[in-house]
């Protein structure tokens, strides 16, 4: 029966292009199509999932958080703007074969470089505790940001992990879980020097988890990141809590060298959450510094650092789910067919130190508060709305406040 289900999914795909016949070498295979199209063998040996996910966001805002500098005149900062856009719009493909995974995440709205978000193979032989991974991957650093952007609770990252967010990138790196701990541990290419040498990091996460059960999480962690590189860091950018729309581009808080790039950036972080039931509490704090440019005499090192606290409750019940393999918070599931209902609150803030040699487009620092609420239609469908009031410690084009709308439709398969 399960040989005659492939099939027939086999026909589908084809759409019917064509008769031929489907040959079947080992075990029987299962298929899923729930959350995606996914194939493996009943013995667990080997799989195979295609999926994806869209985000289509709506956003409106004013004040400070449209004035954005070079792409508005001074007259015009502060007005309210709006815009309508893709997000993102990504395929990934994923799988095992025995004690070998394997994954490729395509960003279909990118070029380039940007294109791949993420290809990469991974060993599992030695058991949970020990994963090796190589390829372009997360550099897993900061609860908000190693959890994935599908689940996150609000639209937009908090400011210091939009600041300190690490990228994927090619490298290997260790990992592995069990119900106490989580951690990683990874070098990996930033760059090649004029040299042709090249740069890299080394970033590391650990988590420890007091208490697991099944009606509770507590979560606490740290991590670090050691970044070197002679044209990679000369500032700690981050958006006022919106993104501008389909290029990007936004108000930012961007603590700065005025001149040269800074030899090295070293950033540590302390994390926390816990969750029980319906409720679920997390925050995050953040030091980083970059190294003053060995070109410019007596100039300060740059020094940032910022933190979020955030609070959310599941209106209808639901619990938000937990990833042991990542220490990251993951999807809510509706358990009614109306969905679930989820409504939360964030405040963050980022400071920075003046110093020779330091430009602080729109001051020392920034902080905004948001609120929202979340309607998970169903485990595929999320639809999300949230309120944004951002300051700014200096003006920046003669706005130092504002506010902004933001919607999403989001999708994933």
């Amino acid at each position: 029966m399960k040989r005659n289900l492939l099939a027939l999914a086999i026909a589908t795909l084809g759409t019917q292009a064509a008769a031929g016949t489907v040959t079947i070498d080992g075990a029987d295979i299962v298929i899923k199509t729930k959350g995606g199209f996914e194939v493996k063998t009943s013995d667990g040996e080997y799989s195979f999932k295609l999926g994806g996910r869209v985000q289509l966001d709506y956003n409106s805002y004013d004040g400070v958080t449209n004035a954005k500098t070079g792409v508005i005149s001074a007259a015009d900062a502060g007005n309210t703007g709006s815009d309508l856009f893709f997000r993102r719009s990504r395929l990934s493909i994923k799988g095992h074969a025995g004690d070998w995974k394997y994954g490729l995440s395509y960003n279909l709205d990118k070029s380039g470089d940007d294109s791949i978000d993420s290809l990469k193979v991974g060993y599992t032989g030695f058991g949970k505790q020990l994963n090796i991974t190589a390829g372009k991957q997360k550099e897993d650093f900061g609860l908000e940001d190693t959890g994935g952007s599908k689940w996150i609770t609000a639209i937009e990252r908090s400011m210091p992990s939009n600041a300190f967010d690490t990228g994927n990138n090619i490298g290997i790196k260790i990992h592995g879980a069990s119900d106490l701990i989580t951690y990683s541990l990874g070098s990996y290419k930033i760059d090649t020097d004029s040299n042709r040498d090249l740069e890299t990091s080394v970033t590391g996460r650990f988590v420890i988890r007091p208490i697991y059960s099944k009606d509770a999480v507590l979560h606490l962690g740290a991590g670090f990141t050691q970044r070197d590189s002679d044209t990679a860091f000369d500032d700690f950018d981050t958006r006022v809590g919106v993104r501008g729309g389909d290029d990007g581009d936004a108000t930012k808080l961007s603590p700065q060298f005025t001149s040269g790039d800074g030899d090295e950036m070293t950033v540590y972080n302390l994390e926390a959450a816990y969750s029980t039931g319906p409720v679920h509490l997390m925050a995050e704090y953040f030091d980083g510094e970059i190294e003053a440019p060995d070109t410019v005499a007596g100039s300060d090192d740059l020094n940032v650092d910022g933190y979020y606290f955030q609070a959310g409750w599941i209106v209808t019940g639901e619990s938000r789910s937990y990833k042991k393999s990542s220490g990251s918070f993951d999807k809510v599931k509706p358990s009614g067919k109306n969905g679930a209902w989820e409504v939360f609150a964030r405040y963050d803030s980022m400071d920075a130190e003046s110093g020779t040699n330091i430009g602080l487009v729109g001051g020392e620092g920034a902080e905004t508060a948001t609120v929202g609420v979340n309607w998970y239609a169903s485990s595929n469908v999320k639809v999300a709305l949230n309120y944004v009031k951002a300051e700014t410690d200096k003006k920046i084009q003669g706005e130092d406040d504002g506010d902004a709308l933001v919607g999403r439709l989001q999708y994933t398969f």
